[in-house]
């Protein structure tokens, strides 16, 4: 019997802001390190490692691709959000797309009209959806992501993330629930 720590997954990201004074690639080589030693544990624990969308680094998609290929581990997995993924400027359909091999798990967020305009493209990522699920600029993204990980089979876990508030929550529910069922 494997040991383990009572966690099967456990989330990492890189950060808000590039490292001054390391370029891109003395940085994955740090990241490589960094993961190189994790996934040991995590294999002799049975743990996943998740890779979230929320960083420079992370919201990078071809710095993304390398540390996963370097690796192809499946201990070493993808968290993705469509919130974080959004308001970094990428296109969060096209980027699952890239991505869809290694996703475990997705963060659904959606932004608000607000903070689309003051921060797309400026911030890499964003704590929740201060809208409900549905009620930002990102609800078609969401739905073309959940449609496009059901028609690739995929079995993962879904969690909401916005602000708790109960109408935001309810809300939220009621707009996911038929596209997640």
């Amino acid at each position: 019997m494997r040991p383990t720590i009572g966690q099967p997954i456990v989330d990492t990201t890189d950060g808000a802001l590039k490292y001054e004074g390391y370029t891109d690639d003395e940085i994955f080589r740090i990241a490589v390190e960094n993961y190189k030693q994790c996934l040991a544990w995590a294999d002799d624990y049975g743990v996943t490692i998740n890779i979230e969308t929320h960083g420079p680094y992370t919201t990078n998609a071809e710095f993304l691709m390398r540390l996963f290929r370097h690796f192809e581990s499946e201990r070493l997995r993808f968290n993705f959000d469509t919130g974080n993924t959004y308001i970094s400027g990428n296109d969060p359909v096209e980027y699952l797309k890239q991505f869809r091999k290694y996703v475990s798990h997705c963060h659904i967020k959606d932004v608000s009209p607000g903070l689309a305009a003051a921060m797309r493209g400026e911030e890499t990522g964003i704590g929740c959806s201060e809208v409900p699920v549905g009620g930002g600029v990102n609800a078609e993204n969401i739905k073309k992501c959940l449609a496009f990980l059901k028609e690739t089979g995929w079995n993962g876990v879904v969690s909401i993330e916005c602000y708790g508030a109960d109408e935001n929550i309810r809300k939220s529910i009621e707009f996911l629930r038929p596209l997640v069922a």
